[in-house]
């Protein structure tokens, strides 16, 4: 598990990207998905979103398993 956030330089311009660890098969790979110009507003608002979005899920699934363990080991 594990996401955020990273501003690249690009032939002198800056753009935000939203990253994030996916399991694929027996592997993790990191994805990566562009979000706009960082200066942009929006472009900022759609990465928190996509950050928020995704812990949630993430902590959803923790304590899915978290529930799960303590049945197994009560």
């Amino acid at each position: 598990m594990g996401c955020g956030y990273v501003e690249k330089a690009i032939r002198g311009n800056r753009y935000l990207y939203f990253w994030c660890f996916q399991a694929r098969g027996g592997s993790v790979r990191k994805i990566e998905v562009y979000m706009g110009p960082a200066g942009s507003d929006e472009a900022r608002h759609k990465t928190l979103e996509r950050i928020e979005e995704y812990t949630a899920r993430a902590h959803a699934e923790f304590e899915s398993r978290r529930e799960r363990w303590r049945r197994e080991l009560s």
